[in-house]
């Protein structure tokens, strides 16, 4: 293990360990705009509502830690709803989700990684309402693309 293996490893434990307590706080900012956070998939609209109201699109404020203190919950909406655990990709650093917490063994497709960091900063760009909710969908029932038609004899 290099050090920097090493510290990616006690970065993503503190994710973990600090969880709870980034949960409640969450829940407790969106009590405040009246928006109800209860884990299931209703959240999924509503995280992207209340994300519009804690940071608008025209500010200049730096969304990366709103984004990671969101997808905190979108990630255990995830968990939660599909199975799953939490997971810190860390064997190839040439992976899209290399060092990024990562749900795992939501879906019947062994392997597939589900960012809920892409995700919410996905959503922070375009605010395009229903990503959250397609992304998820996508992630837990992917649908095969048949591309048969594409090869050529």
């Amino acid at each position: 293990m290099n050090e920097y293996t090493k510290k990616y490893e006690e970065d993503f434990d503190n994710f973990l360990m600090i969880m709870d307590e980034q949960l409640d706080s969450l829940k407790d900012d969106a009590e405040k705009h009246k928006i109800p956070l209860d884990f299931s998939l209703r959240d999924l609209e509503n995280l992207e509502d209340l994300l519009d109201l804690m940071a608008p699109p025209d500010t200049s404020q730096d969304l990366s830690k709103m984004i990671v203190y969101f997808a905190r919950h979108l990630g255990e909406v995830v968990r939660l709803n599909y199975g799953g655990q939490w997971f810190l990709p860390l064997d190839d650093i040439k992976s899209v989700n290399f060092n990024k917490p990562v749900i795992t063994g939501h879906s019947p497709v062994e392997g597939l990684e589900f960012s809920p960091v892409s995700v919410m900063r996905a959503y922070s760009l375009r605010r395009k309402k229903g990503t959250l909710a397609r992304a998820v969908k996508a992630n837990v029932a992917p649908t095969p693309i048949d591309i048969d038609h594409l090869i050529e004899e």
